[in-house]
Formats: C-alpha cells, sequence, structure tokens
C-alpha cells in the first residue's frame, strides 16, 4: 500500500480493464453457481482510459501456413475458431451438447454459458453455423462432454506464440484472437453487413449509418442468412 502510494508508477488503462473485466467475470460465475444473488460489481463503473491496441489480422498466406502444421495441441480448435469467429475461451469451453441440429441447414454450434464457462457480454449467446469444412474435425472429438477437454485458453494462447515463432511468422499483434478477425475479415470482403457479422461474432449490435443500434428494431438475422454467411467463407490451401 506505501509503495503504491509513493510511487509515480501506475499500471495502464487496459490493465485496469482487464483486472475490472475478470472480477466481474469471477462473481457472474459466482452467480451462475448460486453462491451470490446479484454481481455487486456490475455497478462498479470502469472509467480509466485505454489505449488500444489493434490485433493483427492474419494473411491467408500466413493461415494456410499455420494448418498445414496441423498442429497436434491447437490445429482442431484454431481451425473452429478460423471458421466460427469465436474467441479462444468459447471455443475450449464447447460441450457436444452445443452443437445443434437445425435440420436442412445443418449443425449450429450454440455459444452460450455452460459449466465450463460464462460468456464476455450477453451478446456473446449464439448460433454460429458449423463450416462444412468442420465435419471431420467434430467427428474425431469427444461424443459428450467437452470438446477440447484438455485445453485451457491459456494453453491455447501460449501454443499459438510457440507455432507463430516455429512457422516464422511472428510479426506485431498475430495472437491466437487474430484468428476472429480472420474470420470477420472474411465476412467483410465477401460484402457481408457490419451488423450480420456483429450477430454471427457476439459483438454488441452495430451500428446504421444514422446511428440507429440495429438491436432496438431489428429481431436479428435469420438462421438461413447465418449459413449463407458462412458457407461463403473458404479455407486458404497456399
Amino acid at each position: 500500500m506505501d509503495w503504491s502510494r509513493c510511487s509515480p508508477k501506475r499500471i495502464t488503462g487496459r490493465t485496469q480493464r482487464r483486472i475490472w473485466s475478470q472480477v466481474k467475470h469471477w462473481l457472474d460465475w459466482c452467480v451462475y453457481e448460486g453462491e451470490l444473488e446479484t454481481n455487486p460489481f456490475s455497478s462498479v463503473r470502469f472509467e480509466a482510459k485505454v489505449k488500444h491496441k489493434p490485433y493483427a489480422v492474419p494473411t491467408d498466406k500466413e493461415v494456410a501456413t499455420l494448418l498445414r502444421r496441423s498442429d497436434p495441441i491447437i490445429g482442431k480448435v484454431m481451425l473452429v475458431c478460423l471458421l466460427s469467429g469465436m474467441r479462444a475461451g468459447e471455443a475450449a469451453g464447447l460441450l457436444r451438447e452445443d452443437i445443434v441440429a437445425k435440420g436442412n441447414l445443418g449443425c449450429f454450434f450454440h455459444v452460450r454459458p455452460n459449466a465450463l464457462r460464462l460468456l464476455k457480454t450477453e451478446a456473446a449467446d449464439r448460433l454460429v453455423p458449423v463450416h462444412a469444412h468442420l465435419d471431420a474435425v467434430l467427428s474425431s472429438l469427444p461424443s459428450s462432454g467437452p470438446l477440447f477437454p484438455d485445453l485451457t485458453v491459456n494453453d491455447i494462447t501460449k501454443r499459438f506464440a510457440v507455432l507463430r515463432e516455429k512457422l516464422g511468422i511472428d510479426r506485431p499483434g498475430l495472437v491466437f484472437h487474430s484468428t476472429r478477425k480472420w474470420f470477420i475479415t472474411q465476412c467483410e470482403r465477401t460484402g457481408v453487413p457490419e451488423h450480420f457479422t456483429a450477430s454471427l461474432v457476439g459483438h454488441k449490435s452495430a451500428r446504421s449509418e444514422n446511428g440507429i443500434t440495429y438491436s432496438i428494431y431489428s429481431a436479428g438475422i435469420s438462421d438461413e442468412q447465418k449459413r449463407d454467411i458462412v458457407d461463403q467463407i473458404r479455407v486458404p490451401v497456399s
């Protein structure tokens, strides 16, 4: 306490926000487990200024290089994230029961709170079509319970850093979360409206040019539209 009062050094706004977010997330888990009735931290405002450091978007060539490696530890979860836009924690927390059939539309990932993890925001609860390229991957994973029982977010991010360095694509801002940015970029390049992409990746609803928040007036995009968007994404091969 004395050191913090006297030292001119301060943790950055970015670090403060991460700590604030983690405390909120832990208290949300306490509510989920029935240990608390409400999250007392939900009314605590975060006001420090955060200087965002944007993640790099991997090129198609870099994605192809990463996938060709077929990494035995994170290769499958990385492909899931590339073709669904999921965060590492969302993918690592998937259960077999989170894959739901939608008739002739095929299967969808139901990204939702479960016994393994909660979600970052309410908007993160969503249905994402399972890309056809993932069928073979999913058939090789456990038939019940966690799909990636031995993986944590920490395992995934650290392994990606090692893999990236081994493959010689260690450039600033390129982290595992960049797989999510690649998915979003693919949607953008195929002409998908921003609010459609937001629905798929679990972002808060985008605004129109007139500043209207889509979620106020729209019931959201249909499962058919989601399927059409995901089916347009192609896995890089070179």
